[in-house]
């Protein structure tokens, strides 16, 4: 079966059904009310109460959602034990009976799509649009990754023959157990991570993000109730600091899989192989540019810096938190983007006009607040740089120019609706700057000349570029057309999710001879 993305909205609206989309989702924001105020388990291979609890809070108004477990140690282990004694059996019943199976979840997750949709906004605050297309990704990271170990037959491939009466297959096999270490700000990577080595036959254990363990919590019960063994994956809530430290160092666990802070990401590398080799894939997390040149479609260029940078309130690791403006357009440039940017206002995320929503937490909240106070120390504070009275955790998005050339808005992933700006001479000298970052997620560049963008393209050292992009300047990969890849400290692998090498991460060769 070919691939084809979902792209809920969109497609509803090309059919002239928006009406449609919004009504369900509507519909969905009720009805998912119905979750909150409980107390959920674990999932091992029964489900498991711990004395320690986790309180889920919704950013729309800094209430409690929910209660989750805190992972115990003897519980955890419990959990791994099983899964490393049973993952072959996951694997030996065929990967085209594995792959159907997640085919199978992944038309029920399409089917509770809204559900889960409006289940983010009030988990980590995403807008209608932003949500519904996190949970589109996720149904097509399940589909794609699904297809395209059936399109590879299971990676076993015959190979050449070194004699005569033998016969040699090379084959693709699983490790054991992986661990997933996942981030707030996407479902879809919360889902990616998890489907990814256990499609392929592993068995996997979610240490899930504290901000959306309800969500977590609800894809590996579906998966659970749709084909994949109790004894195949796990779930276990739990703080990155306890829980995820010993998931790491675990001698059951095989390899890990996580999305999340470049500090963090080091740490498990370190950790997890302190003792022995163990396969570790991490994305860490970027310090993303855009470059507008004189040569820019100035209306475009505003459009796509400001949907990249203020986009569910910068918190993406492809969010654009620098952008590079050619002195020939910068005031111009500057007046109209400062313009878009004043009337970006903060509002709950169920409302349907809402861009930009509140932050995750409140320690992103505390964290905007502070930078706020330091900030015109940095540069020249444009606007923003205030936070919303009220409930909920809701910030205005700020622009910081004329910066220190030492300054911390240069280098660091903030992670906050906080967009720094660098006049420049030459293309050579902005993609220079850029490529001293140590960071090489996302980038982009806005100009109406090819020979730039080739410039661009053939010299940035970063995973993933753009040109032209009005939609996000330096957002918006898509399954099957956008492999999402770090260079440098953005990533360890050099192997992009949704991308056709993906799932070979997963996979350790064996060699199969067999004489006559």
């Amino acid at each position: 079966m070919p691939f084809e993305n979902v792209n809920t909205y969109i497609k509803l609206k090309d059919m002239g059904l928006e009406e449609e989309f919004h009504q369900n989702y509507e519909n969905a924001v009720k009805k998912v009310t119905s979750y909150f105020h409980k107390e959920y388990p674990n999932l091992a291979e029964h489900e498991v109460v711990e004395q320690e609890k986790i309180r889920d809070i919704s950013p729309i108004d800094g209430k409690e959602i929910a209660t989750f477990q805190s992972a115990s140690e003897k519980n955890l282990i419990a959990s791994l034990k099983i899964l490393k004694q049973h993952y072959k059996e996951w694997y030996n019943i065929g990967y085209l009976a594995r792959a159907r199976i997640i085919l199978g979840c992944a038309d029920e997750l399409d089917r509770e799509k809204y559900n889960f949709a409006a289940m983010l906004a009030y988990e980590n605050g995403k807008n209608r649009f932003e949500a519904m297309g996190d949970v589109d990704e996720a149904i097509d990271f399940m589909r794609y990754y699904a297809i395209n170990l059936i399109e590879n037959q299971g990676f076993a491939r015959f190979t050449g023959k070194a004699y005569a009466n033998e016969e040699t297959i090379s084959i693709m096999k699983p490790y054991g157990v992986f661990a997933v270490i996942a981030p707030f700000n996407f479902f879809s990577i919360t889902v990616g991570m998890t489907v990814a080595p256990l499609v392929v036959g592993n068995a996997v254990i979610l240490k899930p993000s504290s901000d959306i363990p309800l969500s977590s919590y609800l894809f590996i019960k579906l998966l659970r109730e749709h084909g994949v063994p109790s004894n195949a994956v796990a779930f276990a809530a739990g703080s990155g600091s306890k829980v995820g430290n010993l998931i790491t160092e675990s001698e059951y666990v095989s390899g890990i899989v996580f999305t999340g802070s470049r500090e963090t990401g080091m740490q498990i590398f370190h950790n997890a192989t302190r003792k022995e080799p163990k396969v570790v894939i991490t994305e860490m997390g970027g310090k993303d540019a855009i470059i507008v040149t004189d040569k820019a479609d100035i209306g475009k260029a505003v459009e796509g810096v400001a949907r990249a940078a203020y986009g569910y309130g910068g918190q993406k690791c492809s969010a654009c938190s620098l952008v590079y403006v050619q002195e020939g357009i910068y005031d111009k440039f500057m007046e109209r983007l400062a313009e878009r940017t004043k009337a970006i206002k903060p509002s709950d995320p169920r409302k349907m006009d809402s861009f930009l929503p509140p932050v995750v937490n409140k320690a992103a909240f505390d964290k905007y607040k502070q930078l706020c106070k330091v900030l015109p120390g940095e540069g020249k504070v444009v606007c923003g740089a205030t936070e919303k009275e009220g409930e909920g955790y809701y910030v205005n998005p700020t622009i910081v120019s004329d910066l220190k050339t030492d300054s911390f808005v240069l280098k660091e992933e903030l992670f906050l609706p906080i967009l720094g700006v660098v006049k420049f001479k030459t293309l050579k000298d902005a993609v220079d700057e850029i490529n001293k970052s140590e960071y090489g997620l996302t980038g982009g560049i806005f100009t109406e000349d090819r020979k730039e963008i080739d410039y661009y393209f053939n010299n940035a050292e970063v995973g993933v570029i753009y040109a032209n992009r009005a939609s996000g300047g330096s957002t918006g990969a898509m399954v099957g057309s956008q492999p999402f890849v770090g260079w440098k400290m953005s990533g360890n692998t050099g192997k992009g999710t949704g991308s056709f090498y993906y799932l070979q991460q997963f996979l350790r060769e064996q060699s199969q001879t067999i004489a006559h």
